[in-house]
């Protein structure tokens, strides 16, 4: 369809006359208007994501309400269950709640029962929920770790998992067949029914029932936490508490809900940044750990001391390694039929130290949705734990997402532990480091925005995959994995097909046992290079000395594809 075509629709019903008041003043601006509709909000990634405001590329009323009409149609369609359920959950974000409000209306008036929640809740608690009350999908309105200008929503099945192929495809097709005008809604809410905090409470005593320390075990530990003006304040805290530890320390400016983000350079803990006013109050009561959680709390972002009483913020990779090799050695599993997994851009160590302990391993796409995907078709085995570099971890089954309160009790229980025993988690790590070698990791982002980015993204992408390097920063590519074409390319000139589905994802496999892997992201305007690099442990090993050698290296890489 023309922009045109599109301006056009969008000055007439269904759209209120605010709306339409604004469209015409962006007719003065050829590039924004263009910016704002020169494509459809795209539905992908489990949901939806992008920039609030007028527009059909935009997140606003109707655009939501239009996906959510969609999502309707499609359940009812391929649902024969009379009474269907919706839960939806929302966040702190800007519209947050009104958004959550209209995708009720839209529900209700397609005939689901829809459970709201009374107020903004961690992601984790919906997919919780949704198991819990036995409902038929889930929406949560967030747009995660992204700027306060964004928003959106995850949408969830009925296993408690965001959706997966071919689910996701099936309701892109069926909001692409809707006109704007064919949405329903139900103004009267007449089958919206409201969930209080007494699901919070049966939630955080199912985590705590599985936890692998008992309470009485539990030292004393002076935590410093963040949520960062989001919802991990309704789930974290409590849920440390209620476990046994009582001497938890917010950040005050930082732990109430706010839409703006007030106190906060970035409300991603994968920013170092973010960790700024947590490492101020921490030094200045002593604390030993500091935790910080992303808005909708799935996203956990954690610092410990070394050695000298430094700050060390872990990354992703290195979190899910340590929570691992913890619970094989708190868990009797030698004898039960565990599995694990993780993603394909997360760090090879993980597969390592399954490998060693003879533990089932299995790798999928980026993205949490695709573990807990295995782990409803695996139903039969036990799921031990999986975790993904974004900062994702996840300990059994009870919930189906990533899940930064479950994950902050674990790492409180890891850090307990190991501090009964005279250890650290620093020196736990370079434990793992020693068995299996040691990996550096970096994840580099270049940002391309607007229709231009994207179309600039793509070409770059397809550079890469069609006139590959034959070596980087000096080092030989042994093999090339392109998922788009299900191909391994190795040097020799053999091919191999991939297992997995096909997506837009390279990686390149150095003869150093390094690796790096290029990919789109599903919800930002950026190519994201995920850099492990890997070095053999000597008995001269530093830490930072190595972290500080392999940095450089990384450097050179990155120069490579700059």
């Amino acid at each position: 369809m023309k922009i045109a075509d599109k301006i056009s629709i969008w000055k007439n019903k269904p759209f209120d006359k605010e709306t339409i008041n604004r469209v015409i003043e962006l007719e003065e601006n050829g590039d924004e208007l263009n910016e704002r509709f020169h494509s459809d909000l795209e539905f992908g990634t489990g949901g939806i994501r992008g920039l609030m405001g007028v527009g059909s590329n935009r997140v606003n009323k109707y655009t939501i309400s239009k996906f959510t009409q969609g999502i309707a149609n499609y359940l009812n369609k391929n649902s024969k269950k009379k009474n269907k359920t919706i839960i939806i959950a929302y966040d702190n974000r800007k519209n947050s709640k009104f958004f959550s409000n209209e995708v009720a209306k839209v529900f209700s008036a397609n005939h689901f029962n829809v459970l709201i929640f009374d107020d903004v809740r961690p992601t984790p608690l919906l997919s919780f929920s949704i198991r819990h009350f036995n409902a038929d999908g889930g929406i949560m309105i967030t747009a995660s770790h992204n700027p306060p200008e964004y928003n959106g929503y995850k949408v969830y099945n009925r296993f408690g998992g965001q959706i997966v192929p071919p689910d996701d495809k099936k309701i892109s097709e069926s909001i692409k067949e809707l006109n704007f005008n064919e949405i329903k809604w139900d103004n009267k809410n007449s089958n919206v029914k409201i969930i209080d905090n007494d699901i919070d409470k049966i939630y955080f005593q199912k985590i705590i029932s599985k936890s692998v320390l008992k309470k009485n075990n539990r030292k004393n530990l002076k935590i410093v936490y963040s949520s960062l003006h989001g919802t991990g304040i309704k789930s974290v805290p409590p849920l440390l508490n209620e476990a046994g530890y009582k001497d938890i320390n917010l950040v005050e400016n930082q732990c109430f809900v706010d839409e703006n983000f007030l106190n906060t350079n970035s409300s991603n803990p994968e920013d170092k940044s973010a960790f700024e006013q947590t490492i101020i109050l921490a030094d200045k009561i002593n604390g030993e750990l500091i935790i910080t959680t992303d808005p909708d709390a799935d996203r956990l972002g954690v610092g410990v001391r070394d050695f000298k009483r430094n700050w060390i913020l872990l990354n992703g990779n290195q979190l899910m390694v340590l929570l691992f090799s913890f619970l094989i050695e708190r868990k009797e599993i030698k004898n039960e039929d565990f599995f694990v997994s993780t993603t394909l851009v997360s760090t090879p160590l993980f597969e390592k130290i399954a490998r060693k302990n003879n533990i089932e391993f299995k790798v999928c796409h980026t993205g949490f949705k695709w573990i807990a995907d295995i782990i409803e078709k695996e139903k039969n085995k036990k799921f031990l734990c999986g975790g993904e570099e974004s900062f994702g971890f996840l300990y059994g089954n009870e919930v189906r997402d990533k899940d930064a309160a479950g994950t902050s009790l674990l790492f409180c229980d890891m850090f307990s532990f190991l501090k009964s025993k005279g250890h650290t988690v620093i020196s736990y790590l370079i434990e793992i480091y020693k068995e299996f070698g040691f990996y550096y990791d970096h994840l580099h982002t270049i940002t391309k925005k607007g229709e231009k980015g994207t179309a600039e993204i793509k070409k770059q992408i397809e550079s890469l995959r069609l006139n590959p390097p034959k070596k980087v920063a000096g080092t030989n590519i042994s093999k090339i994995d392109d998922y788009k074409t299900g191909l391994s390319y190795f040097k020799t000139g053999k091919t191999e097909k991939l297992d997995l589905p096909k997506t837009n994802l390279i990686i390149y496999y150095l003869e150093d046992n390094s690796r790096i892997s290029i990919r789109p992201s599903g919800t930002e305007p950026k190519i994201k290079f995920y850099i492990n690099l890997y070095s053999k442990f000597k008995q001269t090993f530093g830490l930072k000395k190595e972290s500080n050698n392999l940095e450089k290296r990384a450097k050179q890489i990155i120069k490579h594809f700059s």
